[in-house]
């Protein structure tokens, strides 16, 4: 049988476990950052290769953000720039 203290000290420990974002929300997060992101830094982040990179960047294009490509020393960089819809 389970005793209110028990219980009090299981949702306690359930409310201190941080959510972890999932990948896309990650990937979203890296993409609106102001510096933005290249290929090998979501390669090194998600262990991704260059292909699955582009494509995860282009499925956020098809989900409606408008996308910035940069070329810089570092490479391409790129960022989420607008959200359609949520204007």
């Amino acid at each position: 049988m389970i005793t209110p203290n028990a219980a009090a000290k299981n949702s306690d420990r359930i409310t201190k476990v941080a959510k972890k974002l999932t990948r896309h929300q990650q990937l979203r997060k890296l993409l609106t950052r102001k510096s933005g992101v290249t290929i090998a830094q979501l390669q090194n982040t998600f262990g991704w290769q260059p292909h699955t990179a582009r494509a995860a960047i282009s499925a956020q294009r098809k989900a409606g953000c408008v996308v910035d490509r940069a070329e810089t020393e570092k490479g391409s960089v790129y960022r989420i720039v607008e959200v359609q819809g949520t204007r």
